[in-house]
């Protein structure tokens, strides 16, 4: 029973560790997403990113990877887009790329890991995000003449801008998604508790067999593009191929639990499926490209650095405390606090 009780205690405590880290970058998702609802309205998204047209797919990439968002923060971003009309194809080949990488998170790769990482993280996040949103389009695209889910009860016009900004990004937002960010964050805790550290490393030698298995465990687990440089040196240095460290850095930060609960909520089953599917194979073949460009035996710069940052035991900080703690607040305000009544 002991057991059980301190496994079930750790996975609380991961759960609140993981909602706190996220904290910012969802909170932060929101305030842009408020920002955004003062230009992005119906007819500009879908004008730029409606329908089934190829460019809307291009240009929701080429404005998603050098954002520093990450796959939790920009799940808010992709309501609003969805909900002020864009296309499937564009909003998933939005949610694929922004996530992956940013210009921060860049920098970081190239002085932690090297110039082989910092190149292949952008073009993995490029090639996946119109990859996926040209496989959604034709899977399971919208109707023709549809122009995505526009409403617009998300742009009250006779508000003041700021109330625009308050009201759309930390109240409607956070009611549509609320549930599933605490689910997603409960659902990566389970996996970082049951899973036993160096699980991969200590039994199996195969690098394609590494790159699924890295995969498999980095897709539910919540961990932005810059916080998964550290982990990835640190499966380099429990002896893991740079092809699985490449898995891990697409996989890991380009979808956690919370963006499978959001997609599938906001574009259907067939979607979410196709959007992991497109970023399982993107993962794998980029795995196998870092592989054969690497070489046996290549070993990061900054390899000390994440063995410090690995292994290093600390307690929980206040930081974290105050962040999930506000993070739940916006949630439960949001989601039950006073409705404006209708005119």
């Amino acid at each position: 029973m002991q057991p059980v009780v301190q496994t079930a205690s750790e996975v609380m405590r991961r759960t609140w560790v993981v909602l706190g880290e996220m904290a910012p970058w969802v909170l932060g998702g929101f305030g842009v997403a408020g920002v955004l609802s003062l230009w992005l309205n119906a007819r500009v998204v879908r004008e730029h990113f409606g329908g089934g047209r190829r460019r809307a797919i291009f240009k929701a990439v080429a404005l998603g990877v050098p954002l520093p968002v990450c796959s939790c923060g920009v799940i808010p971003l992709g309501v609003s887009l969805r909900k002020h009309g864009a296309g499937k194809g564009a909003t998933a080949a939005f949610l694929m790329s922004t996530p992956q990488t940013g210009v921060d998170s860049i920098a970081v790769t190239y002085g932690l890991m090297g110039g082989l990482f910092a190149l292949l993280r952008p073009l993995a996040a490029a090639v996946s995000g119109v990859l996926c949103g040209f496989a959604v389009e034709a899977l399971d695209g919208d109707a023709p003449g549809a122009a995505g889910l526009a409403d617009p009860a998300l742009e009250p016009e006779t508000e003041p801008w700021w109330v625009r900004i308050w009201r759309n990004g930390f109240i409607v937002l956070p009611r549509s998604i609320g549930g599933a960010l605490v689910v997603g964050a409960f659902v990566s805790a389970m996996v970082m508790t049951l899973v036993p550290e160096n699980f991969i490393a200590e039994r199996i030698a195969n690098p394609l067999a590494q790159m699924v298995l890295t995969l498999a465990f980095g897709i539910p687990v919540y961990i932005c593009s810059t916080a998964a440089v550290p982990f990835a040196l640190g499966l380099l240095a429990a002896g893991l191929s740079p092809g699985a460290a490449t898995a891990f850095l697409i996989g890991g930060p380009g979808v956690s639990a919370s963006t499978l609960l959001a997609v599938w909520r906001l574009m259907g089953l067939r979607t979410t499926v196709v959007y992991v599917a497109v970023l399982a194979t993107c993962a794998l073949g980029f795995g196998l490209l870092a592989d054969r460009i690497a070489g046996p035996g290549w070993r990061p710069p900054g390899i000390r650095l994440a063995e410090v940052h690995v292994h290093g035991a600390a307690g929980i900080s206040g930081a974290i405390h105050a962040q999930a703690a506000l993070l739940l607040a916006v949630l439960g305000w949001a989601k039950w606090g006073p409705r404006k009544k209708p005119a």
